[in-house]
């Protein structure tokens, strides 16, 4: 098909009702990505017609089916009635733009991928709106809070789950380090060393991002690393979100000192999804409220 800034959709499909799913070729990472839509009722894929758009960003060693495979984030969208967007953000990318070479041979930008590739390319062709939000789970939690924070007045809303949200609070570095080895890829070549590059970490850190965040209404949730009685257990869902939470409630406190205190939700539960599911039930209402404030004040 025809490329659209930059980016070339090589694949179109509808597997479904309310599914569609590309592929599509992209500068920003030398290579092909995927990308998932799950439609509201009525939607068609017109230019003239524009739909309220959530973006969902999944977090490591996972891909964009996670959302449909753990959530009824389908019924929603198509009951809800937006658009939303679930990207492909790398096995460990962070949605970061790398200094290097990844274990895939070329050097992402996700920022750009995302934003300035796959963004107009579904708002000429699919329908999406200028009323967006973007949201997303432990590594995509920090993806949708980074893209905020760097782009003030892009999203309506961001919501973080879990997300890894104080990259240079104390043993953060390391639990990235040990990640992102463990999937095969290394730290110097996404941030470089931290304290070589404290300028590069600190760009891309959102606690220290937090006067980016102020324009930008957010839902933060972190758990307390104790399960939920019912829950299904992973490996490591309480160790890990009793390292990565206090970030959050950090954050929250932060963005409070700013006088934007964010909506926050900190409570039982764990790193996995049944924590992260029951989250999402619990902020939709204020992305939707949010998303439909945008469109309302598009419209004047």
């Amino acid at each position: 098909m025809k490329p659209e800034c930059g980016i070339a959709v090589e694949t179109e499909r509808f597997p479904g009702p309310g599914r569609v799913e590309l592929n599509v070729r992209s500068p920003a990472l030398g290579r092909t990505a995927e990308v998932r839509l799950l439609t509201p009722a009525g939607w068609t894929p017109r230019p003239d017609r524009r739909w309220p758009t959530l973006y969902l960003l999944h977090g490591g060693d996972d891909g964009p089916a996670c959302w449909t495979e753990h959530t009824d984030i389908a019924g929603l969208a198509r009951t809800s009635g937006v658009l939303v967007v679930l990207p492909e953000g790398g096995r460990a990318g962070f949605y970061t733009d790398w200094r290097r070479p990844d274990r895939r041979g070329s050097v992402p930008d996700w920022p750009r991928f995302h934003l300035d590739e796959v963004r107009p390319l579904l708002e000429r062709r699919y329908g999406a709106g200028e009323a967006r939000a973007i949201g997303g789970v432990s590594m995509g939690g920090y993806g949708a809070l980074v893209y905020a924070a760097r782009n003030p007045g892009m999203f309506a809303a961001a919501a973080s789950y879990s997300g890894l949200v104080h990259t240079t609070r104390r043993g953060v570095p390391t639990l990235l380090r040990l990640y992102l080895r463990s999937v095969g890829e290394r730290l110097d070549a996404m941030w470089g060393p931290r304290h070589a590059e404290r300028a590069r970490w600190a760009k891309r850190n959102p606690y220290l991002l937090a006067r980016g965040l102020a324009a930008t209404p957010l839902y933060l949730s972190a758990g307390t690393g104790v399960r939920v009685p019912g829950d299904r257990p992973a490996p490591g869902d309480r160790l890990l979100e009793r390292l990565i939470a206090p970030g959050s409630r950090e954050l929250a406190a932060r963005l409070a000192e700013l006088g934007v205190p964010p909506h926050t939700s900190f409570g039982p539960g764990t790193h996995h999804w049944p924590t992260w599911r029951r989250e999402l039930i619990r902020s939709w209402g204020f992305l939707m409220t949010a998303l439909r404030e945008r469109e309302a004040g598009s419209a004047l």
